[in-house]
């Protein structure tokens, strides 16, 4: 009969192998790497969380409005976005606040509204904003911007004998002109000094102002 197999002895060498290949797996460079990536994503979920936290709904220019102009419905709507240390914002709940009211300074599309860039007009001391409902050929056919200074040059009318009509009046334009509801006059605000606002008004009544583009 065979007799009980024969015991090897221990390799001892191999074991030494083992526990070397072992302490290098537990490099301290790997150890330190390990560390870093858990402090890294520590701080990536610090700051998502802060991002999320400060984010806020304010309002952006859809369409591009300018100085003067009347703000409409379709022209500002809300965006989301982060902290914006320095930069002026208007919170989107204000929207329908806005609707309505004049741009007091140009708005571009894509821009955020500005606190203060939305509100009632205001008139200079010394100043009056006045409406001119102006006939065909009475204001220049190339587009006029609000804040374009221009002339309110007097002409006779029909039935005028007289040429003494004053001097013309300096003005600043305060809106795009637009088409009566007649479709054939045009409807635009200056701004003229309160002196001659009377003049103005009356020749505006009676049809005898021309608006010219001053160079």
């Amino acid at each position: 009969m065979p007799g009980p197999p024969e015991r090897r002895a221990p390799d001892v060498a191999s074991l030494e192998r083992g526990q070397h290949q072992l302490r290098a797996r537990r490099s301290p460079r790997w150890i330190a790497a390990g560390v870093l990536a858990v402090c890294l994503g520590g701080i990536g979920a610090v700051l998502l969380y802060n991002g999320a936290v400060t984010s806020e709904q304010v309002l952006r220019v859809n369409a591009a409005v300018a100085r003067g102009e009347v703000v409409e419905a379709g022209d500002l709507g809300p965006v989301t976005v982060g902290s914006l240390p320095g930069v002026s914002t208007v919170p989107a709940e204000q929207l329908d606040e806005l609707v309505g009211q004049h741009a007091l300074v140009d708005l571009p599309a894509g821009s955020l509204v500005p606190a203060g860039g939305v509100g009632a007009p205001v008139v200079a001391e010394g100043t009056v904003r006045m409406g001119l409902s102006l006939a065909p050929g009475r204001l220049p056919s190339q587009m006029l911007t609000p804040g374009d200074r221009v002339l309110l040059v007097p002409v006779p009318g029909p039935d005028d004998s007289s040429s003494e009509l004053g001097s013309a009046v300096p003005a600043v334009l305060d809106s795009t002109p637009e088409t009566a509801p007649d479709g054939v006059a045009s409807l635009v605000d200056v701004t003229v000094d309160s002196a001659a606002s009377e003049r103005v008004a009356r020749l505006a009544a009676t049809d005898r102002l021309v608006l010219v583009r001053e160079g």
